[in-house]
């Protein structure tokens, strides 16, 4: 494999210090640790010169409850390099039931990629919806000429906007920071093994940590 990250460096070098130092955790405070795995499955089809379609099923493999989500998002090109989305998903798990309303803002600048996406939480033991927003930034480095290979890294912020249990109706409840490989298996076909650190933030407990081995296949049809 020839590496090709120094052709590249003077423009991500920065990008990278802001993901690392926006990944810190927000303190030191003692937390619980756990493992999950999460095996991801998806596709993208190109409707026409400005819109596709995507699917996407994970499963999660997580200590005595593990979750299926089943998610389908339409995007919208408004420019080059800007989408418009939004779409639904499902989660299912042993204790807890859940429909997603999300919508979403892309902004690809080809190296790297910032998402905005705003959700709508309908939980079967909850009254009223809760609403959440993500922010995520996402770097994705070729490692070679025929960019079959590409270094994978990002950030994500999670923010309850409005929660009825909550006592404040905005904070920071979660971040996650992820690092791993892709590779190009033909133009239709990719795979990606990542690790993903979970931190969130609880009110009244200690903090929880959750790592993540993560193996994703996508199609693009």
């Amino acid at each position: 494999m020839m590496f090709a990250i120094r052709a590249y460096s003077d423009r991500i070098a920065p990008f990278m210090i802001v993901v690392a130092m926006i990944a810190l955790p927000r303190n030191a405070r003692a937390a619980d640790e756990a493992v999950q795995t999460w095996i991801t499955g998806g596709g993208v089809a190109q409707i026409d010169d400005n819109d596709r379609i995507g699917i996407d099923v994970s499963y999660r493999l997580r200590p005595g409850n593990d979750q299926l989500l089943q998610r389908i998002t339409l995007d919208h090109r408004i420019a080059d390099g800007v989408q418009l989305g939004g779409g639904f998903a499902f989660v299912t798990s042993r204790v807890q039931k859940e429909m997603r309303f999300h919508q979403q803002l892309i902004v690809d600048l080809g190296v790297l990629q910032s998402r905005t996406r705003l959700e709508q939480r309908y939980i079967d033991s909850a009254a009223q919806p809760a609403w959440r927003l993500r922010e995520r930034i996402q770097l994705d480095i070729p490692l070679e000429k025929q960019r079959k290979w590409f270094l994978m890294t990002s950030a994500e912020f999670f923010f309850e906007l409005h929660k009825p249990s909550a006592v404040r109706d905005s904070e920071l409840v979660t971040t996650r920071q992820l690092i791993g490989l892709r590779h190009v298996l033909t133009p239709q076909l990719g795979i990606q093994l990542s690790y993903m650190r979970q931190h969130s933030f609880p009110d009244d407990r200690p903090d929880e940590v959750v790592h993540v081995p993560w193996l994703a296949i996508a199609w693009r049809l």
